[in-house]
């Protein structure tokens, strides 16, 4: 029999870079929104 411990607290192929992806897709984002769209408009002001 093999042991499978040595699996264990290991993550699947590719994790690291799909979560990398995620946050860098989340960064492309947000700064298109803040410097396509919310500082052409000006801040927010009563």
């Amino acid at each position: 029999m093999s042991d499978h411990k040595d699996d264990l607290g290991k993550h699947p192929r590719g994790t690291l870079a799909v979560v990398g992806l995620y946050g860098l897709l989340f960064l492309v984002g947000w700064l298109a929104v803040f410097f396509f769209i919310y500082l052409p408009r000006g801040a927010v002001t009563r």
